[in-house]
């Protein structure tokens, strides 16, 4: 299971979109709700969408929990207050359960992106951040990389 829900944009114009408008509040700016409806989409749409996939892949002794985020998960970045709050909480229960899980065969692994996603653009192009899911996916050896930072 591979989740990544969060905002996309077209990185071609080389600016940054209007972040409050896809529901991203600044550090100083997060209130309350704020950071719960990241927390909704981020966290808990992962634990949902985790829950319904794992009863199946433990008792089969086989699978993997992939997450991507970005790279505010990993590095505090004040104008992506709400989001890193809900990014950085998901990377620390896929962290939590990994050891768990792997007893069962399953792998949990996470890639936080610090770059533009665009075809033709050396590590972030899709199917380089793929080739690296793969990678991963694969040796199971590894919990987590980062692209772009």
């Amino acid at each position: 299971m591979s989740y990544s829900p969060g905002a996309t944009w077209d990185h071609a114009s080389g600016r940054v979109p209007d972040l409050a408008a896809m529901g991203i509040t600044s550090a100083l700016e997060t209130t309350p709700e704020s950071a719960r409806a990241q927390f909704d989409l981020l966290m808990a749409g992962a634990l949902a969408a985790s829950r319904a996939v794992l009863p199946a892949m433990r008792q089969a002794g086989d699978g993997a929990l992939l997450f991507t985020t970005g790279m505010s998960a990993v590095i505090p970045m004040a104008m992506m207050g709400s989001t890193g709050i809900a990014t950085a909480g998901l990377r620390n229960w896929a962290s939590a359960v990994r050891d768990d899980l792997a007893k069962d065969g399953v792998y949990v692994g996470h890639v936080s992106i610090g770059l533009p996603i665009m075809p033709g653009s050396g590590e972030g192009d899709p199917d380089a951040i793929a080739e690296r899911w793969f990678q991963l996916a694969q040796a199971r050896d590894t919990f987590e990389v980062t692209i772009g930072f």
